[in-house]
């Protein structure tokens, strides 16, 4: 009985109830798309990912990439390249959704994150982004939309200043 207490103890400590609510405040799914690598692009991955008791697996870097700024069309096949405070990179190509996601156990960056490029397919040059990433690997935790004073809308891979990212 002690060890069923335990357990109970430990899982209603890793409910967080600020996580809940902003876990709960996100749209749900697409119609027909099932939890998995193609689920709920363009939304703060790490909220779920977060390695918390229960939670589904652990992303140390997730987002999505999305064609042009004002479209909802995913970045299929781009090249996402990020290179840490110690100097340590690593890249990871989005999937038919645009999403991309890093575990810690593929790469575990110091952050912050001072260099992030992503090339699309076929593109000459990466869209570069200009700013630091201080506080997770969520991308969406900045990016998201609509743009504004709060975010500068959805990460893509173009811009209106020519392919540098915000």
């Amino acid at each position: 009985m002690t060890r069923l207490a335990l357990l109970l103890l430990l899982a209603l400590a890793a409910c967080d109830p600020v996580n809940r609510d902003a876990i709960n405040a996100l749209p749900g799914d697409a119609p027909g798309v099932r939890n998995g690598p193609l689920h709920r692009p363009g939304q703060p991955c790490l909220l779920c990912h977060d390695g918390q008791i229960g939670d589904p697996s652990e992303f140390s870097v997730a987002g999505t990439i999305f064609e042009h700024p004002g479209s909802l069309v995913a970045a299929d096949n781009a090249s996402v390249s990020l290179t840490d405070a110690n100097g340590s990179s690593y890249s990871k190509t989005t999937n038919a959704a645009g999403n991309f996601y890093i575990t810690p156990g593929e790469w575990s960056p110091v952050f912050p994150i001072s260099n992030v490029s992503v090339l699309g397919r076929g593109a000459r040059t990466p869209a570069i982004m200009l700013s630091d990433i201080g506080r997770d690997g969520a991308c969406a935790g900045c990016h998201f939309d609509p743009a504004g004073p709060a975010s500068s809308g959805h990460v893509s891979l173009s811009s209106d200043d020519g392919g540098t990212l915000p």
